[in-house]
């Protein structure tokens, strides 16, 4: 793979084009991973390949090694994997939960205690997920700081 960088103040504004001899699941990846610098998220929606803003995800999960997407009105597919994604969104206040989800911060209406030291998380739709004890501190320590940074 070669990358070619051009830096010109004529230049309108930033172009990427993706040469290649076939669409594969790599460049799937790639164009998935340029849209997340864009707030973007590359999704597959009742088989449409669509883009959703990263504010509208209220979580993401793996089930049977498959990543859903949630947003208040539909779950889409991602063709990431759930650790690829955590990695990728970390910086935009997505967090593990779990084993098998992440959540987006900004789209959490409250958390509580829960049994054995897990945490109850309400979203802003209403949904409510279980924070496992594994994450339960990580989470706690995450919105310390953040509550710090305000």
């Amino acid at each position: 793979m070669q990358v070619h960088v051009e830096i010109g103040e004529d230049i309108p504004e930033t172009v990427i084009t993706i040469r290649c001899r076939e669409k594969t699941p790599y460049i799937n990846k790639l164009i998935a991973a340029l849209k997340i610098v864009d707030r973007q998220i590359v999704v597959n929606c009742e088989g449409n390949i669509t883009s959703l803003n990263l504010d509208a995800v209220l979580y993401i999960e793996s089930v049977d090694r498959k990543c859903f997407v949630y947003t208040e009105k539909e779950t889409c597919e991602s063709d990431s994997r759930l650790y690829e994604l955590e990695q990728q969104l970390k910086e935009y206040l997505f967090v593990r939960i779990s084993k098998s989800a992440i959540v987006n911060l900004k789209n959490i209406k409250s958390i509580k205690t829960y049994i054995n030291r897990r945490l109850l998380i309400t979203l802003n739709n209403g949904e409510q997920l279980i924070a496992s004890r594994q994450y339960a501190d990580a989470i706690r320590k995450l919105l310390e700081m953040k509550g710090k940074a305000d």
